[in-house]
């Protein structure tokens, strides 16, 4: 039955997605991975045997993204099934042929960002919700699932839109003590060099001390306010209570998401996807859920280290993280010894 677009964005309105929001190198793909398993979220028209499929489509980043034929990420999230994908670009021709004409991709993605009350409204004026809408109609049957599930860092950014396409959205954040996200960075960095990745790809890896201490607070800050407005729609999750306590974690998980627990969540086999490049390359992202081997200390110098806890120390606060360097209280210490 082909539905119109009305009848489209109505269906989808009573919808209830689940968008993983972040954070960048802290479990959010591992978390993907895990949800993934269970039967309401499970990709079942996925080709490949281990029906895990860890694309993000960035689509509310940029909603353009969704239109063009020539980018591989949305046709990728809906399973590089070229039927549905070509069904979506004919629904949405003529919001095609509006947004390219009224330029609204400047006005969402560089304008209204900067009006945060206004950012909804906009968003559906320039046909971004039903747009979308359409695109996770889609995707949804592409993928065989019964629930919509995505995962993108950069969604974290796009929170009003994501609520204005879809009002009973749940949205989950994994956070991670700093120096650990910093170091998995630099690993992924050196990992990723040595298997002959360019560099040109990589510039989102090379981040300064100072960038990265901006960047995890503009996102915690982010996160923190949107958990303590609307913390029904809204879960925190602490990566060290993950690797740690995954079951129960999980447990908590399907609980905010009115799902019942399945225990097939919890991967018990070390090489669970043998098929998968990644497994090679970044084995810590398959497999059992584990507590991380990697010491920061390989990867981030003392000094650096000393900078990021000091600039970061009230979001650290916030966090309850406790520092790993301790010179800079050593010094407080020896100077008060010295007078």
């Amino acid at each position: 039955m082909n539905l119109t677009l009305s009848e489209i964005s109505k269906l989808m309105k009573q919808e209830s997605p689940v968008f993983i929001v972040g954070g960048s190198r802290s479990g959010s793909s591992i978390l993907y991975r895990v949800l993934q398993r269970h039967s309401s979220f499970k990709p079942y028209n996925s080709k490949e045997k281990t029906g895990v499929d860890l694309t993000e489509s960035k689509v509310f980043y940029n909603s353009c993204i969704a239109c063009y034929a020539d980018n591989k990420k949305p046709l990728k999230y809906l399973l590089r099934n070229t039927d549905y994908y070509r069904k979506f670009l004919k629904q949405i021709r003529w919001i095609k042929l509006f947004q390219y004409c009224f330029f609204t991709e400047v006005l969402t993605s560089r304008i209204a960002t900067n009006f945060n009350l206004l950012r909804p409204l906009i968003y559906k004026l320039t046909f971004n919700v039903i747009l979308l809408q359409t695109f996770f109609y889609y995707a949804k049957q592409a993928r065989g699932m019964k629930r919509i599930i995505e995962k993108s860092p950069l969604h974290v950014y796009r929170i009003p839109e994501i609520k204005a396409t879809f009002p009973k959205t749940k949205f989950i954040h994994i956070y991670r003590h700093p120096l650990d996200v910093y170091s998995s960075y630099k690993q992924r960095l050196k990992v990723s060099l040595e298997n002959g990745i360019e560099k040109s790809k990589l510039t989102w890896l090379m981040l300064s001390p100072k960038d990265f201490c901006e960047l995890y607070t503009q996102r915690i800050q982010l996160v923190l306010r949107e958990y303590h407005s609307n913390s029904c729609q809204f879960m925190l999750i602490r990566y060290e209570d993950f690797i740690s306590k995954p079951e129960l974690i999980i447990r908590q998980v399907c609980d905010f998401l009115d799902e019942s627990y399945e225990e097939e969540c919890i991967p018990e086999n070390r090489n669970e996807y043998p098929e998968f490049a990644e497994e090679k390359m970044y084995p810590n992202l398959f497999g059992t859920i584990k507590k991380p081997t990697k010491k920061w200390q390989d990867y981030i110098s003392e000094a650096d280290a000393i900078f990021i806890e000091d600039s970061l120390s009230g979001v650290m606060n916030q966090l309850n993280y406790p520092r790993y360097t301790r010179i800079t209280q050593k010094l407080s210490s020896a100077m008060l010894v010295a007078d």
